[in-house]
């Protein structure tokens, strides 16, 4: 695997580069595509010449219904002296797409809400990048502690009944530091990766009671049965930024070794663990793409035949046979939302075919960072 990444690398930095004509200056205001020297947007062919924001909206949502890659959405914005700040947009909000020297840009119209009294009425909060309820409980319901840190946690010894799994019924006993009347998370190790472990979260618990060598605690709400050895945290909470702008991946190449479900296949707007953390220069916002490698093809004779890998004898003849490597494929675009010192965790904000844990990513060169 490690023989084709690096090919992977040139092959796909070649196909990034902006054409000749990439930088030629629109001479159709209503083209689909707008480009200039520094960037690349794409309009949907159905995109709406007007939209009136609603509650629940998302600064992703509200830019996919005009771009065919919504994390370019601030290219809509970034010569509007309208909306100076995209994340305060309303519910109720109108906004209208227009071309400017050939570009596409969003503009709004202030919207104002009378009571029959003619009180003004408040908006409202504004639009996130993101639904972060609907994202909150993938990734605060998940964590990634190295090896050593998982040995040195508080950890549940199980209930007074014996039972090798725990429903709450009896109180739990915990051994290791943690503090009488507050309130913690239970997370059992769900899956190894190197020398990390990533952590589900299980439960909660109240510790109650100190006995002479044990602690006591009540679990609350448990979601599936708590085994002996599981952790004990305080809440892991991720305070995602009011707006996620995209930007390209650090100069940094590895494989995803992980997912937050329980699938084998992973698609768009699944959660997936990266190798790749921030002592690699990985931060959120940073884009990534995953690939396919190519297959072998044995090219003598007039028909040439895939190598096929679930063949001993292919993969033997192939060490004499004429082949040829065809070209890799990004399959999946994914974007960071939360990083530890050597893992992250990224969202897939474009898949054109599932993948698995164990696909190789590269980073995503994008044009307006050119």
């Amino acid at each position: 695997m490690a023989t084709w990444r690096y090919q992977a690398i040139a092959v796909i930095g070649f196909l990034l580069i902006p054409s000749a004509t990439a930088s030629a200056p629109l001479q159709n205001e209503t083209s689909a595509t707008s480009m200039t020297s520094g960037d690349v947007i794409q309009l949907r062919e159905d995109a709406p010449r007007e939209y009136v924001v609603k509650k629940g909206d998302t600064l992703w949502d509200i830019s996919a219904l005009f771009l065919n890659d919504p994390w370019h959405w601030p290219e809509l914005w970034r010569l509007n002296d309208d909306i100076e700040n995209p994340h305060l947009i309303y519910p109720g909000d109108r906004l209208y797409l227009s071309w400017v020297n050939g570009r596409p840009q969003l503009s709004r119209k202030e919207f104002k809400s009378l009571t029959p009294e003619g009180v003004l009425a408040a908006k409202g909060n504004p639009v996130p990048t993101f639904d972060r309820a609907a994202l909150a409980p993938f990734i605060d319901g998940h964590h990634i502690v190295s090896a050593t840190e998982l040995a040195g946690m508080p950890r549940i010894l199980g209930d007074n009944r014996g039972a090798p799994r725990i429903n709450g019924m009896a109180p739990v006993y915990i051994d290791g530091a943690v503090e009488l009347n507050e309130k913690y998370r239970v997370f059992t190790p769900v899956d190894e990766i190197g020398n990390s472990f990533l952590l589900r979260d299980v439960a909660g618990v109240r510790v109650t009671y100190q006995h002479a060598d044990t602690i006591e605690g009540d679990l609350i709400k448990p979601k599936r049965e708590i085994r002996r050895g599981d952790v004990v945290l305080p809440p892991q909470e991720t305070k995602l930024p009011e707006i996620i702008v995209a930007s390209s991946g650090a100069p940094v190449d590895g494989f995803v070794v992980g997912s937050l479900g329980d699938a084998e296949k992973h698609g768009k707007y699944d959660i997936v663990v990266l190798d790749k953390g921030s002592m690699h220069g990985v931060a959120v916002g940073q884009m990534f793409q995953a690939l396919r490698p190519g297959v072998d093809v044995f090219t003598e004779g007039l028909k040439p035949e895939a190598a096929n890998l679930y063949k001993p004898y292919d993969d033997i003849s192939r060490k004499w046979r004429d082949t040829q490597r065809l070209p890799p494929r990004a399959t999946s675009e994914l974007l960071v939302i939360k990083t530890y010192s050597e893992m992250s965790m990224a969202i897939v904000v474009d898949a054109h075919e599932w993948f698995e844990v164990g696909v190789y990513f590269m980073p995503l060169q994008l044009a307006s960072d050119r």
